[in-house]
């Protein structure tokens, strides 16, 4: 099927119609209207008092950052846009501009900072969360004849208008001048951060029965282009493929440090009763609020590990469930998250997408009597890997030797077969003799993965090519995102201090134990980060402590031994899942405190894990400009390699260049230069560090700064460069079939304009009587023999293309000037021969 190419992005505007623009192949842009009687999102009755300013309208982004849009600018309401002080008002009151981009220009524009957003020092601190809607019943509208049908733009609209979905208020005060507006949750009871969410709809909208291999390796894509953008991620989707998404985005997404949150509904949000509502509320906070860095199912107030859940019910709410495994999360009337089962990596490294799978999977379902036939064509080439359903804890018909021996067969060639269990919960278990002769003949047993998970697991691990046949095999066996049980050594999971404290304190119920270790574990964690004891934390650790829990102050374990420059407590907290992304109360990432301990090697391990600095650039701009000013070459190096590009400016656009040509600092100035600082940025005031250099007439910097700009000059050459190379890299297969076509496209001229007389004589026949030529027309005899002669170079030609290096003769007929030959002359000169040599 063909990728949809953008995103419809939406934003508010004043006029009479609803506007959208579409892009055509050619890249031409055109301008749509609807008439608003036909959208029918519910009206809001408000008075003009309570009505705000409109946010701008989003405007078409280049590749360059240009803006192409030429819709009207933003208007505030007047008296002469209001004349009654009661009328109909909805987002949709002038329509909505409605625009297509690729997700980077959606990141670009949703970036620009609002001023309004720093002047609220006090607010509670915001969590960013992308939505991608893809389709599915939760954005249906109910038509006339009663049918949920998909309809295009109408799911933003209407949550725009849903308070408990979006704040207008907040976004109003916080967001309205910004290209992009943003929805905003209200405020959550004991939660520490607002929901702030933006919403991008797939175009076309997709029934989950439609979605395919290529639609999950473009979300997967999606939320990687994405990643360093937001704090969380939850897609939308129809219920019926919904567990087939999750299980492949678990796969695909290797190293994930956000949360990533699926759901869907079995009633849409914008119906008075809805799930659908409900259920992306919950994905919404939990995406936001809480550091579950794997992909996940939000239903009916519990939230399932993705891979391990199924869809049960077609018509009920609780249309999910996570059989062979407990609920991530509940939501009750407090949420309560298991941190002890939330599934961490142990490898250092950033998040990468690996978007190859393979398609040559299958599933056979054994039944009774099922004919060797079937067996058989669904073991047969070009198949790779094969789910196996069998009965009960993994039996198969012993007697069926005919269908062992294919399996066997299948095995040998190379396909990985996978044997799971039909029913819906439990796992297969060799103890038995029906069971036991598959994993004689190379059947991999599948413990209690679903038949979903099962699926794409293996076109995921038969997709890495890196992989030879044994560890693809062997990958398979291992639990690699969470999807199978592996058993544990037994272990007490209540540590011997949560046990005095609640003999102390008279705690005797379970539920009261778990509260103790919630409010204890924390701080405890953190003690032991800064006094430096690995061995008390992995004992925390082995009784079910969460090491990437915050205390009070928001402060990780993490932010601490990176403060303090314990290299050896980083990596093992990187290793048992603390987060890099996780922000303190200032919000400072590990990484910002790794600068400020100047250990240049805990900062390559966080950047390694995926480590961003997650202070504003302006913040950033600031503390360079002090440690340039206190002539600190070791922090500006630690600000270099945490990825500070040390051309961040402050408050008054002032770089740390600035800075240091005006402290006069020589080796600082060379130090900036020789890491990419620009000597020709200007400040709020228009002067650069060269303009400050030439006033105060200091020669010595002048000299360094030219020398600068020179190098600068160089190497922007090579960075456009190196940008032109990775957009070819990323769009190859692009070019690779636009190279086909255009071939092909010259190779059918070419031969057109060899045989201009056989298929054309209509379009030459005038420019001969033109020139006098169709007084001496040549013979029949002639022309086939020319026509010949004219086909077999042609022929010759397209096999030199085809067979570089292959040396061709050409045979063409001598046309001497038509003009000069009688009619039906029959004297044809001789043949010429010519010989080259076509290499590619």
């Amino acid at each position: 099927m063909t990728i949809p190419s953008g995103f419809r992005i939406y934003s508010n505007c004043l006029s009479g119609k609803f506007r959208y623009y579409t892009w055509r192949a050619d890249g031409t842009e055109y301008l749509n209207e609807m008439p608003l009687n036909e959208l029918d999102i519910p009206a809001l009755y408000v008075d003009r008092s309570s009505m705000v300013s409109i946010s701008s309208n989003i405007s078409t982004i280049s590749e360059t950052g240009t803006q192409t849009d030429g819709s009207p600018e933003r208007n505030l309401l007047d008296a002469s846009t209001i004349l009654p002080k009661q009328l109909v008002f909805a987002p949709r009151s002038g329509g909505q501009i409605l625009k297509k981009a690729s997700i980077s220009h959606f990141v670009k524009a949703v970036d620009k900072p609002s001023p309004n957003r720093r002047s609220s020092i006090s607010s509670i601190p915001e969590a960013r969360v992308l939505v991608l809607y893809t389709g599915g019943t939760v954005g249906m509208k109910c038509k006339e004849n009663g049918v949920y049908e998909p309809e295009p733009h109408y799911l933003p609209l209407a949550i725009r208008e849903i308070p408990p979905l979006n704040d207008k208020e907040y976004v109003d005060e916080f967001y309205g001048d910004v290209r992009v507006q943003p929805y905003c949750l209200p405020p959550v009871r004991n939660t520490k951060k607002r929901v702030v969410y933006w919403l991008v709809e797939y175009d076309p909208l997709l029934d989950s029965s439609d979605m395919t291999f290529d639609d999950w390796i473009r979300i997967a894509k999606d939320i990687r282009k994405s990643y360093d953008s937001y704090d969380g991620f939850v897609v939308l989707q129809g219920t019926d493929t919904l567990a087939y998404t999750a299980s492949a985005l678990s796969f695909m997404m290797e190293n994930l440090g956000k949360p990533v949150v699926i759901t869907g509904a079995q009633i849409p949000v914008a119906e008075v009763r809805s799930d659908g509502r409900e259920n992306l509320i919950g994905a919404l906070i939990v995406a936001g609020n809480f550091d579950i860095p794997e992909v996940s199912v939000y239903f009916n107030n519990k939230l399932m590990r993705g891979n391990r859940c199924t869809k049960l019910d077609s018509c009920g709410l609780e249309a999910f469930d996570s059989p062979n495994m407990n609920p991530l999360a509940t939501m009750a009337i407090t949420i309560d998250i298991r941190w002890e089962t939330v599934f961490r990596g142990g490898d250092i490294s950033k998040f990468r997408v690996q978007d190859s799978l393979c398609r040559n999977v299958s599933i056979l379902r054994i039944f009774p009597s099922i004919s060797i036939e079937c067996v058989k064509a669904a073991l047969q080439p070009p198949v790779e890997g094969v789910v196996l359903q069998t009965f009960g804890a993994g039996n198969m018909p012993s007697r069926r030797k005919d269908i062992i021996e294919e399996i066997e067969k299948a095995v040998q060639r190379g396909c990985i077969v996978v044997n799971v269990s039909q029913c819906v919960k439990g796992h297969v278990d060799p103890s038995y003799l029906t069971g036991k002769i598959l994993y004689d003949v190379g059947v991999i047993a599948g413990s209690d993965m679903t038949t979903e998970t099962s699926l794409i697991k293996l076109s995921y691990v038969l997709g890495h090519d890196d992989w030879d046949l044994d560890t693809k095999r062997r990958m398979m066996s291992k639990n690699l995102r969470g999807e199978l049980t592996v058993a544990h050594p037994e272990h007490n999971d209540v540590h011997d201090i949560i046990l005095s404290l609640a003999q102390n304190i008279g705690l005797s119920s379970s539920h009261e134990i778990v509260l103790l270790k919630s409010a204890v574990f924390p701080p405890l964690i953190c003690h032991y980060a800064r006094e430096n004891d690995i061995a008390q934390l992995e004992s925390l650790r082995i009784t079910g402590a969460n090491l990437a829990g915050e205390d009070c102050n928001n402060t990780t374990a993490l932010h601490i031994a990176a403060e303090l420059g314990y290299t050896a407590m980083v990596r093992y907290l990187l290793k048992w899942g603390a987060s890099v992304h996780a922000k303190d109360s200032k919000q400072e990432s590990p990484l910002v405190k790794a600068v400020y301990s100047k250990n240049l090697e805990i900062i390559k391990l966080l950047r390694e894990a995926g480590g961003k600095l997650s202070l504003h650039p302006i913040d950033i701009g600031i503390a360079v400009c002090l440690v340039v000013s206190k002539n600190d070459l070791e922090s500006v190096e630690a600000w270099y390699a945490a990825g500070a590009t040390l051309n961040e400016a402050d408050y008054n656009g002032k770089t740390p260049l600035h800075a240091a040509v005006s402290a006069r600092n020589l080796g600082m100035i060379k130090c900036l230069c020789d890491r990419g600082a620009k000597p020709d940025t200007v400040d709020n005031f228009g002067r650069s560090p060269m303009d400050d250099a030439r006033l105060s007439g200091k020669d010595d910097v002048i000299e360094i700064l030219e020398e600068c700009l020179k190098g600068n000059h160089e190497v922007d050459h090579k960075a456009t460069f190196a940008i032109v190379l990775s957009v070819l890299a990323e769009h190859r297969i692009e070019l690779y079939y636009a190279f086909g076509i255009i071939c092909l496209i010259g190779w059918l001229a070419f031969n057109l304009w060899v045989l201009r007389d056989y298929f054309f004589p209509w379009w030459f026949q005038p420019i001969y009587t033109k020139t006098g030529l169709s007084k001496h027309k040549l013979d029949i005899k002639t022309q086939e023999i020319i026509i010949r002669n004219r086909v077999s170079n042609a022929f010759s030609v397209s096999a030199a293309i085809a067979i570089p290096g292959r040396q061709i003769r050409f045979d063409s007929v001598s046309e001497p000037r038509r003009s000069s030959l009688p009619v039906n002359n029959p004297n044809i000169h001789g043949v010429r021969h010519s010989t080259i040599s076509m290499g590619f």
